[in-house]
């Protein structure tokens, strides 16, 4: 009887792991005849392919480019600007994963054009804190804290909670990137309790889980650091997003390996290779491979050199230094231990070679933490000064005011007590003679006044009107920037507007075509004289 019900038991679970992907491709197949029928609102259609992003993006990610493609025609073809932001970004999203940039950078880039004619300062920061991703994964520390910054000042000002949330794990993930554990854990204190009042089951919650226990890794606190990306598993599998799940695998399997549990190790190690090889990420099925390879060492050196023998040919010049090093002080030891002394040589001249290497990287972190840190302390240092010097200014101003207030009122008030003085008992005429000198004296200094104590603005109203057409409110900033310094370099643009540099490009490029500026040397001069000379026309 225990055996018929072992046996049934087991049935149903087969038809259980059976059935599952049947039904997930049968969902996929029914959303895809949703939004290929055109019969069906836009909206109805747009959803479909909002939920198929959400089932796929992580698993299957080429099958969700594919959609994202449909997508974006879509969208183009119905004028739906904010899903053609929305397909652009995600499409980004997925090779940033993939680790294609160029391609990432470039959709980033023409979603931050949507983002601008949309006139969202919100959607304009996920683009500038995405491609801060971009630079965090080209080791380019000190730009990509500098657009997580932009981005997070963007997000506190629009009050954009789930925004800032984000920002603030990036800049922990900078810090945590390049040794800085006690200032990553602080950001990732910040941002843990933001996503937690978002959703529990957002992916954000683990990623920070990871991150915290790779902290944990690499202090020595592997018991803690297990418990954390166990946590962090659970979160991910809710959602089966692979691209994490397959790192969780590998991380997992490393700290089981400290922990000298190697069977579990293993375990772990095989599920990121197979996670790694569906998602056809090279760097991952090489790490994958190394891990297994070391766990193998421990009980089969023989079996672990061939599985080494195999990662080492598979090598290539963009493996990273580090997994280099591993492989070559893999193959020493094995070849060691076989006494191999040739071959054991010389893979100790390379393990040595790449081990000089990853200690020069480790030594760059050492300088980039140092740069970044640095460069916050500049920032911060500017900021005090800018803002004492606006102080000092609107005293000075203030001050100026007053001075020539109270001198034009002494000066008036001594002109009337000496022509009372002296020419008390003068006729009508010459009384009215002085006083219209008087007046006219008194409107010169008005006017001194204000030329001394103003400031020339541009009439928007008038400009609008001179171009016929609406300037946006991101064109209007550039201008007023280019009120202030009409040679401003672009990047210098970019920081006062909080906006990428590529989207400063699109709004002069823009404003070159409306206000039709041919000059080709000094675009931004003679934009400037133009909008001056339509700010002063009157209807």
């Amino acid at each position: 009887m225990k055996i018929a019900i072992y046996l049934y038991v087991l049935s149903a679970l087969g038809m259980l792991f059976f059935c599952t992907p049947v039904i997930a491709q049968n969902k996929e197949a029914a959303l895809q005849s949703i939004w290929e029928d055109t019969s069906k609102l836009d909206t109805v259609r747009f959803k479909a392919l909002d939920d198929y992003h959400h089932i796929n993006n992580h698993s299957q990610p080429d099958s969700a480019i594919v959609a994202l493609d449909y997508y974006y025609n879509l969208a183009k073809e119905k004028k739906a600007t904010r899903h053609v932001f929305r397909a652009l970004n995600r499409k980004a999203n997925i090779f940033r994963l993939k680790g294609q940039f160029e391609e990432s950078r470039d959709l980033y880039n023409q979603a931050a054009d949507v983002a601008i004619k949309l006139e969202s300062p919100v959607l304009q920061a996920t683009i500038t804190g995405n491609i801060g991703n971009i630079f965090l994964k080209q080791q380019n520390y000190q730009e990509a804290t500098l657009y997580y910054s932009s981005a997070l000042k963007v997000f506190q000002e629009q009050k954009n909670k789930k925004g800032e949330g984000r920002m603030l794990l990036s800049l922990g993930s900078v810090y945590m990137t390049i040794g800085h554990y006690d200032l990553a854990l602080e950001y990732y204190e910040k941002s843990l309790p933001i996503y937690k009042n978002i959703d529990p089951k957002e992916s954000g919650n683990a990623i920070i889980l990871m991150n915290i226990g790779w902290i944990h890794h690499e202090t020595k606190m592997y018991v803690e650091a297990k418990d954390s990306f166990l946590r962090a598993l659970e979160i991910l599998q809710i959602k089966n997003e692979k691209f994490y799940i397959a790192g969780c695998y590998s991380s997992l399997a490393k700290i089981h390996h400290k922990l000298e549990q190697l069977d579990e190790a293993n375990k772990y190690a095989e599920k990121s290779l197979v996670l790694n090889k569906e998602l056809n990420l090279e760097s991952g099925i090489m790490e994958s491979l190394l891990i297994i390879a070391q766990l193998t060492y421990e009980t089969n050196i023989d079996e672990a050199t061939k599985k080494g023998e195999v990662i080492l040919a598979r090598l290539t010049p963009t493996s990273t230094n580090s997994l280099k090093e591993k492989v070559y002080k893999l193959l020493y030891k094995c070849y060691k231990t076989q006494n191999k002394l040739g071959l054991s040589l010389k893979m100790h001249e390379f393990y040595t070679i790449y081990n000089d290497s990853t200690q020069l990287e480790k030594n760059n972190f050492a300088v980039a933490r140092e740069v970044v840190k640095n460069d916050f302390e500049v920032k911060l240092y500017e900021t005090q000064l800018e803002n004492e010097k606006a102080q000092t200014d609107l005293k000075l101003s203030q001050l100026k005011r007053t001075f020539a207030i109270i001198t034009a009122s002494a000066l008036l008030i001594g002109i009337i007590l000496f022509f009372f003085r002296k020419q008390a008992l003068s006729n009508r005429k010459k009384r009215d003679a002085l006083l219209e000198e008087l007046e006219h004296l008194k409107k010169t200094n008005v006017s001194t006044i204000a030329v001394n104590s103003g400031k020339f603005e541009l009439d928007k109203d008038n400009i609008e009107l001179s171009l016929d057409r609406k300037i946006n409110q991101t064109d209007w900033t550039v201008l007023q920037i280019l009120l202030e310094d009409p040679v401003i370099p672009n990047k210098e643009i970019a920081e006062k507007a909080f906006l990428s540099v590529d989207g400063i490009g699109s709004s002069l490029r823009r404003m070159y075509e409306y206000f039709e500026i041919k000059e080709s040397k000094y675009k931004k001069i003679s934009l400037l004289l133009d909008a001056i000379k339509r700010s002063n026309k009157t209807a």
